[in-house]
């Protein structure tokens, strides 16, 4: 079953839509159950979050929020997804409650940090370690590499190809830093929502690979929540080489 698709082109930032778009999720969700559970991504998305999640209105005390990825560095490393939460959010304002993040444990072996991360987000969901089950996040915020990575998924990397595993180490990332661990395509597929965030005329020919041209070979391609919605947020400068909505019938 394909996604639920939109496209919103905002002007000159994506900041404030991607934000409205967040709180909405957030209450949406509260409003029918007891935790909204989200995954973050690092770069432009984590400043984006961190600069205006501190305005939202909103529960946070009943937000458990997971990382998409992140890099096997301590958390004062600037690589650090986690950290830049942590520093930018959680040390600037008292809303947000450090016991909503769940971080990954960067002092274990890349492998065995993937093996735990994926043990702790099945305990959060109350699923069995031995389930087979996969658990659907609320929303996913994804960020669009330049070749089109999304998480730490990248181009031909075997990867893509994961059918098992929820969460997957990876020790040869093509950006650096090499050791990360991942958010496999299952289980980003498993999410109620997935949104996109691209901002600036640097991603206008990858938005366009992706959004117009479905080109497969791009990680970000794959993303397609089967029971849920695709959204894309893009500045004025990202969806230049895009015409209209590009998900109108």
């Amino acid at each position: 079953m394909a996604p639920k698709r939109s496209f919103y082109r905002v002007g000159d930032a994506i900041c404030d839509e991607l934000l409205g778009l967040l709180e909405m999720f957030a209450n949406k969700t509260l409003a029918k159950q007891e935790k909204f559970r989200l995954g973050v991504s690092g770069g432009s998305l984590a400043d984006i979050l961190c600069e205006g999640m501190s305005d939202l209105r909103s529960d946070f005390s009943k937000w458990e929020i997971f990382f998409c990825d992140e890099r096997i560095v301590p958390a004062a490393d600037k690589e650090s997804t986690f950290g830049i939460f942590k520093r930018n959010l959680l040390e600037r304002y008292d809303n947000v409650p450090e016991s909503a993040f769940f971080p990954v444990n960067c002092t274990l072996d890349v492998a065995e940090a993937a093996l735990d991360y994926e043990r702790t987000i099945r305990k959060t969901f109350g699923l069995a370690e031995s389930s087979e089950e996969v658990p659907s996040f609320d929303l996913l915020i994804l960020g669009i590499g330049p070749d089109g990575h999304t998480a730490s998924l990248f181009p031909g990397h075997p990867l893509l190809s994961e059918k098992k595993k929820l969460i997957a180490p990876i020790a040869d990332s093509p950006k650096p830093p090499p050791k990360r661990v991942t958010m496999t395509l299952p289980l980003i597929n498993a999410a109620k929502a997935c949104l996109f965030g691209a901002q600036g005329g640097g991603k206008a020919e990858i938005l366009k690979k992706i959004i117009v041209d479905r080109d497969q070979s791009l990680p970000a391609s794959l993303v397609e929540p089967a029971n849920g919605e695709l959204i894309f947020v893009a500045c004025d400068a990202a969806a230049a080489l895009i015409e209209g909505d590009p998900f109108r019938a």
